[in-house]
């Protein structure tokens, strides 16, 4: 064991294996699955700067290069997971928060490694890194308790609601937290080797793991791409309670942002409609909520404002009994309103549609 941790070359292999070879090989592996690539990119990424960022900082001693790596590698996963597929960002400013926070964090922690540890610091980064990691991997078996206590699923989260949801609003108890254990991993790691700032970083912890509890982030997405028969059930959902202030926000940019967006002043009304449709019928498709059951309140009433009104109920029911007409291409910049895009087969999202026009055609 002696020799395995004072083994430079051993630590840095596995800093390139742990925070870029894993992910990519995760991302190669699930390129093709039925999900889209955007709806785990959370856990993906979150794994990616975890271990370029811990690992490297305790087997360099510097916080600093730990904090490097782990960006680059968060902006390098990006692209690659660009070029495998993923639509572009909807929240760029929120994602790129959420990697520096998220990166930061787990710098820190690698840094008191080192610190505490010396040249076996990298080791415990690396059994860290390892637990985390299978937690998040198995998380929909785990107890939510016990996720709420990981610093990886609170990254996870942040990163994963840049990606698909409200942006930084919605996780920002998850943002916070990973700054609070970032500045008191610091502390400790500053005042070394004196202990008794231990029980204050413990205690932080507890405290901001206290706090993702009580203000958890949204759901992690599931993509549902079946193509439902009928209207009912949990698809195509309508909120019947108000939003929270997160969602309101998220919906309040939506709206101006549908403003300046070229699809929806299409010149074919039936076209337009189907554009519009889209905003409920992506979302809900991913299972982006809570988002995504108010997001036909708002869709219902751009179909207002957009459309004849002595012509929107028959181009509703147009839509609902012939999905197949028209284009759909307008699903491809849906993050210009802050929404995640969706790529691929167009049948699920051209049913999910049809299923939004049924159900708003019976609005007065």
């Amino acid at each position: 064991m002696k020799t395995l941790a004072h083994n430079p070359p051993l630590a840095w292999l596995t800093v390139v294996l742990a925070g870029a070879v894993l992910p990519i090989a995760a991302m190669l592996l699930l390129r093709d699955a039925p999900a889209p690539l955007a709806l785990i990119g959370g856990p993906i990424l979150a794994v990616g700067l975890m271990g370029m960022g811990m690992i490297a900082a305790a087997a360099a001693g510097r916080l600093w290069i730990g904090l490097g790596l782990a960006l680059l590698a968060g902006v390098g996963l990006i692209l690659i997971a660009w070029a495998l597929g993923m639509p572009a960002l909807p929240h760029p400013f929120s994602t790129g928060l959420a990697v520096i926070v998220a990166s930061l964090s787990f710098a820190a922690r690698g840094t008191l490694f080192a610190r505490a540890m010396g040249r076996n610091g990298w080791l415990m980064a690396l059994f860290v890194v390892a637990g985390e990691a299978a937690m998040l991997v198995s998380a929909a078996m785990l107890p939510a308790w016990l996720l709420t206590l990981l610093p990886a699923q609170w990254a996870s989260t942040a990163i994963q609601t840049a990606l698909t949801g409200t942006g930084t609003r919605a996780a920002s108890s998850a943002l916070f937290a990973l700054a609070g254990t970032a500045a008191t991993t610091l502390l400790v790691a500053f005042l070394w080797p004196r202990r008794w700032p231990y029980a204050l970083m413990f205690t932080a912890w507890i405290g901001l793991s206290a706090l993702v509890w009580h203000r958890p982030g949204p759901p992690m997405p599931r993509a549902d791409l079946a193509i439902a028969a009928a209207p009912v059930g949990p698809i195509a959902p309508m909120a019947t309670t108000a939003p929270d202030a997160a969602t309101i926000s998220a919906l309040d940019r939506v709206r101006k942002q549908i403003a300046k967006w070229p699809a929806a002043a299409e010149p074919d009304p039936a076209q337009r409609a189907r554009n519009l449709l889209l905003i409920a019928a992506v979302p809900d498709l991913y299972d982006t909520e809570p988002l995504q059951s108010h997001l036909p309140a708002l869709v219902a009433a751009e179909l207002k404002a957009r459309l004849p009104a002595d012509q929107r109920t028959a181009i509703l029911a147009a839509i609902a009994a012939h999905p197949e007409a028209g284009s759909v291409t307008a699903r491809e910049t849906l993050p210009a309103l802050g929404l995640p895009a969706n790529v691929g087969d167009e049948a699920p999202v051209r049913n999910r549609m049809a299923l939004y026009a049924a159900r708003l055609a019976q609005q007065p």
